[in-house]
């Protein structure tokens, strides 16, 4: 393990901007620590990666394949089955996930009373998870259904009026749409607020509002601040202040 290097873990990695976040903080409170990208292109090699750092945070597509390898794990990986932040204590890997609280910070002033989830991967149960325990109605839709996560095939999909659609698929990632442009129009239309977990590729977001002019966007700009604080705060011991979150804002806009 090295000292005080953290990192994350992902595939593709070059664009996250996690590393701009943690290094910033650490410079502002003195800390002596780095964060660097980990590209991981074999899901095997993710435990011997992970042992060489003090700890890490995991994006697409490993959250659930980290929760799986954690020798410890909180009570939100537990009921999510998906981790985004491993803390390695001399070999023992403890897992987290942030995403839960990072994703409802930015929403959490409005009303939501129901929502749809489109995707059904390692974001999407954080997110499920954080809903539910808002007590907010929440369907998720995806391509094919899963064993172990209650989700509908979205070409079955009946209902079209949400307060809150939510995509956490890697779509926008690769500049697509996450469902039929049919589909999607009814959703938007119907819609109070779209939310796409991605950041920096607004293909869903610009698709909602051309259908639905008065419809809210949310990107994941900040939920990955506001997962990254408090994954700073296992790593570092620290929660970042609301000058530091606004100087990492500004800072990766």
């Amino acid at each position: 393990m090295q000292n005080n290097i953290y990192g994350v873990i992902g595939n593709p990695i070059a664009h996250s901007k996690s590393p701009i976040i943690h290094n910033l903080w650490y410079e502002r409170l003195n800390i002596n620590a780095n964060y660097e990208k980990i590209l991981v292109e074999n899901p095997n090699d993710l435990k011997n990666t992970i042992l060489k750092y003090k700890g890490v945070n995991v994006t697409l597509p490993y959250k659930e394949e980290v929760a799986i390898l954690a020798n410890y794990k909180d009570e939100d990986v537990i009921n999510t089955k998906a981790a985004n932040t491993i803390i390695n204590d001399n070999g023992i890997l403890k897992a987290y996930n942030t995403d839960i609280f990072g994703f409802y910070e930015p929403i959490k002033n409005y009303k939501i009373n129901n929502a749809l989830i489109i995707g059904a991967g390692g974001a999407a149960r954080a997110v499920y998870y954080s809903l539910a325990k808002n007590n907010i109605k929440t369907k998720v839709i995806n391509r094919s259904k899963k064993d172990d996560f209650l989700c509908e095939v979205h070409t079955i999909l009946d209902e079209f009026e949400f307060d809150l659609i939510i995509n956490s698929t890697s779509a926008s990632l690769k500049n697509l749409l996450p469902l039929e442009e049919n589909l999607l129009e009814k959703l938007a239309k119907n819609t109070k607020i779209a939310y796409d977990l991605a950041y920096n590729h607004d293909i869903f977001l610009d698709f909602c509002k051309l259908k639905n002019p008065n419809i809210i966007t949310q990107d994941g700009l900040d939920m990955l601040i506001f997962q990254a604080a408090l994954a700073f705060e296992y790593f570092c011991g620290i929660y970042p202040n609301e000058d530091l979150i606004n100087e990492a804002r500004e800072l990766i806009k």
